[in-house]
């Protein structure tokens, strides 16, 4: 009688790794699907002027990252989305938005902030998380 309890003891200690085995892996899995988002502009260009050979050399560099190219809602140019696990490529979406409108890339580096008050200083690393986030 004692070895069926042990037995049994064991079987069900078994089974419970087994599943929290399975439950981690499954749960791994998620996250990684989850930390992979599309990132979409509205471009004021055609979609047939953005595909193929004929596409300006910065959107062809976001290609690797899995780019969608569809005609924008109402006529309004194209909407141009890649996919994207960092900031960087989101970064590099909106330099190829403003190149392919303006033809050129602003830049705020370098940026004084000037003098920052008792409150400002509180804020400050709040509003950067905000800023590196982004609109979402």
């Amino acid at each position: 009688m004692n070895l069926r309890k042990t037995l049994g003891v064991g079987a069900l200690a078994a089974g419970g790794m087994a599943l929290a085995v399975r439950y981690g892996r499954a749960r791994r899995r998620h996250a990684a699907q989850r930390a992979v988002r599309w990132f979409a502009v509205t471009v004021q260009a055609e979609p047939d002027e953005l595909r193929g050979a004929s596409r300006p050399q910065a959107l062809a560099e976001l290609a690797r990252h899995g780019l969608r190219i569809t005609p924008a809602p109402g006529g309004r140019g194209s909407e141009v989305t890649v996919r994207a696990t960092d900031e960087q490529t989101r970064e590099q979406l909106r330099a190829v938005k403003q190149l392919l409108e303006t033809g050129e890339v602003l830049r705020m580096d370098g940026q004084p902030e000037g003098h920052r008050t008792a409150l400002g200083r509180i804020m400050l690393p709040a509003a950067r998380r905000l800023m590196r986030a982004g609109a979402r």
